[in-house]
């Protein structure tokens, strides 16, 4: 019976998607993945986020993506269109957004509103940095954009593939219908799910939220993984029958390796690859800014709940399942990654990787420079700094924080100290 639902939300997805009922095709969309879902999530207190204090529709943005539509608008900055290989502007707004193309992650999941065009053969490219996420599907009508706003959380854009004079970064409210949920924490948030697909990439079952915290066997459904990761389990690259046969088989085998060369045109991308080691970063990234957005909110409604422990928790990677395998990424998105620092005296940072047995050497997230960190309401951002430096200083911290040994913690308390402004005081030696 679940399969003949399962059947009949993809045939209605259908023939909704067209390019004249995009907002009815993201909810019937986001429909599907929530429906498919096989792991709960915890239901949080939800937020009037369209009213004050966040006014989430109001013009008054701090986000990448709006600083560059400014800056279009007043001439400073142009755009070019690149007809050459159908990429439109996809190139030039990855430089003017500081993104590198080695961040690039193919999704042949049909899990976005360009749904109609996504296929294995034709994966969505997803590529990021810090503070903004770029989406571009070959022959799609527009790129999909967002970005992180410190006070509002995930704000969201759309640019025509057309090449006109002065192009245009659109603002979009119907993203929302998906991008406030509880797998977002119930605020503006970005989604990283877990479906494994048909051969034609409709999704069926999986995981609607995935985060660093997420066992690895439940990660990458829908996706492309390049680069060596041992017999580390997962649900990428299941893109063909072929495929899904032999991993209905072997379940609890290891993941499969891919061929993109065999499996698509990847002369219509701006990379070959699909770096396990971005896919990583991106799965952390993405629900650390949604807590920190959750922190923010509670604060600004004056509806407080644990979610500060909560993220105390994340930024620490107190939940973290350790690497099976080590793992190798297949671009040059690592070294990229690592340079953009900061170092303190001694040449390390919190961007070094581990990838032996954990993500990072140094367990503290980079997210601690953002600005959704730096812009936290003062009474929130102080008590997380007293919470971390009591966990980072003490002899004996309690669990979860237990799991970090003592050299790692000082470790970290010597970075912080050297490379974070406006640290309190009791930071110092």
């Amino acid at each position: 019976m679940s399969e003949q639902r399962g059947a009949s939300r993809r045939a209605a997805f259908s023939a909704l998607v067209s390019p004249a009922s995009r907002a009815t095709a993201l909810l019937l969309a986001c429909w599907m993945l929530v429906e498919s879902a096989a792991c709960p999530v915890a239901v949080a207190e939800t937020f009037p986020y369209r009213q004050e204090p966040v006014n989430y529709f109001s013009d008054e943005l701090a986000d990448p993506v709006s600083k560059l539509r400014s800056e279009i608008d007043m001439g400073t900055v142009r755009l070019e269109f690149e007809k050459e290989g159908g990429r439109g502007y996809l190139r030039s707004l990855l430089k003017a957004l500081d993104v590198s193309p080695a961040s690039q992650m193919l999704v042949f999941a049909k899990n976005s509103v360009n749904a109609r065009t996504i296929s294995p053969e034709n994966p969505r490219a997803l590529y990021f940095n810090d503070a903004a996420y770029i989406g571009f599907v070959p022959g799609a009508p527009f790129l999909e954009i967002s970005a992180v706003d410190p006070r509002k959380g995930a704000v969201f854009y759309t640019l025509a593939q057309k090449d006109d004079a002065t192009p245009s970064l659109v603002r979009e409210e119907s993203c929302l219908l998906c991008h406030v949920s509880v797998n977002s924490l119930h605020v503006p948030g970005h989604l990283v799910r877990s479906f494994v697909t048909d051969p034609q990439g409709n999704p069926g079952r999986g995981y609607s939220r995935v985060t660093h915290d997420s066992p690895y066997a439940n990660r990458w459904g829908g996706y492309f993984v390049t680069g060596d990761f041992g017999s580390l389990p997962h649900l990428g690259n299941l893109s063909t029958a072929a495929d899904l046969l032999e991993h209905e088989r072997h379940r609890d085998g290891p993941g499969r390796p891919v061929d993109l060369a065999r499996r698509l045109d990847a002369a219509k991308y701006l990379s070959s690859h699909s770096d396990v080691v971005a896919l990583l970063v991106h799965e952390h990234q993405t629900h650390g800014h949604n807590l920190l957005t959750r922190v923010n909110y509670e604060h600004q409604f004056q509806k407080p709940e644990n979610s500060e422990e909560e993220l105390l928790r994340y930024l620490l990677f107190a939940d973290e399942p350790p690497l099976e395998d080590p793992v190798l990424g297949s671009s040059a998105y690592e070294s990229g990654f690592v340079k953009l620092g900061p170092r303190d005296g001694q040449g390390r940072t919190l961007r070094q990787f581990d990838l032996e047995t954990r993500l990072f050497k140094y367990r503290l997230s980079y997210l601690i420079y953002s600005d959704s960190f730096d812009l936290l309401p003062d009474p929130v951002r102080l008590r997380l700094y007293r919470r971390l430096w009591e966990i980072l200083s003490a002899e004996r911290p309690a669990a979860p924080f237990d799991r970090l040994p003592r050299a790692e913690r000082t470790a970290v308390l010597e970075i912080v100290r050297d490379t974070k402004r406006g640290l309190p005081e009791y930071w110092k030696p």
